[in-house]
């Protein structure tokens, strides 16, 4: 599954739906490390991670997990019975737009180094 398959499943979902949208060790397994996925891995991952979140906090989701065994877990997205006004795939739409639109506004004031999750400083 990926952020955008999620948001496709929200968008259809009823409410009490449930689809376990990843399993593993989803903070673990988004950052480097010797025994860990490579960088196109851990970006898809990230993605992932962070459209459930964005999920969750435009109210379309409850996100919860699951202990599968140790140090692996299954992350659930329960479909809340709210209806928000936009379709969760355009909300995160904007919200990563609007995200973009400050960072371009910030990089363009004043030369500055940017740090990221999957490297050093740019």
């Amino acid at each position: 599954m990926n952020d955008v398959d999620l948001c496709v499943w929200v968008a259809d979902a009823q409410p009490g739906d449930k689809i376990v949208y990843y399993t593993g060790h989803l903070s673990r397994d988004r950052l480097p490390h010797s025994e860990g996925y490579s960088e196109p891995v851990r970006r898809k991952i990230g993605e992932l991670g962070n459209a459930a979140w964005m999920l969750g906090e435009e109210n379309w989701v409850h996100l919860v997990q699951r202990r599968v065994s140790t140090g692996c877990w299954d992350y659930i997205a329960v479909r809340k019975a709210e209806m928000p006004k936009l379709k969760p795939v355009y909300r995160i739409i904007q919200s990563l737009a609007a995200k973009g639109a400050k960072e371009k506004r910030s990089s363009s004031a004043e030369p500055t180094a940017t740090v990221n999750a999957t490297g050093p400083p740019a």
